[in-house]
């Protein structure tokens, strides 16, 4: 029998104990008493090992749980740092390509007008030149018409 179907049956021979007349007292099957009490001692040391035994266990399983827990946290906490970091360096990353993207579209304009400063000045180098040449050639031909219309 284990325990409370002890304690049940030993309340039971006291709720069927006889009372006496005129008096509060009862009478009571004590040999009987005595057995469910002994049998309660006997089984007493086998239910206090197993209480002992499901809080052991209960305790390793709350302690399993808890290193666990930490364990998911420590990992979930390096995770994050590891995540924040990345996205810093993401975003660190960009900051450098917008600048150098800046200084490439500046170098690109400055080169941009430089050059077409330098064509200008060639241009107008040619032009000059042309301008020179076509005045000495209409100079040429100027005289040249003087020269023939004096021989008509």
């Amino acid at each position: 029998m284990d325990i409370i179907q002890l304690i049940e049956e030993l309340e039971g021979e006291f709720s069927q104990g006889k009372n006496f007349l005129w008096s509060k007292k009862s009478l009571v099957n004590l040999d009987r008493c005595a057995e469910l009490i002994e049998e309660l001692k006997q089984n007493l040391p086998t239910a206090l090992q197993e209480a002992s035994y499901v809080l052991a266990q209960k305790e390793k399983i709350l302690s399993q749980a808890n290193e666990l827990a930490e364990k998911t946290v420590k990992e979930a906490e390096a995770r994050a740092e590891q995540l924040v970091s990345e996205a810093e360096l993401v975003k660190k990353s960009e900051e450098q390509a917008e600048e150098i993207l800046s200084n490439a579209n500046k170098r690109c304009n400055q080169l941009y007008n430089i050059t077409k400063e330098n064509i200008d000045k060639m241009l107008k180098a040619v032009e000059d030149y042309l301008v020179e040449n076509l005045n000495i050639v209409r100079a040429n031909r100027e005289e040249l018409n003087n020269v023939v219309f004096k021989k008509k």
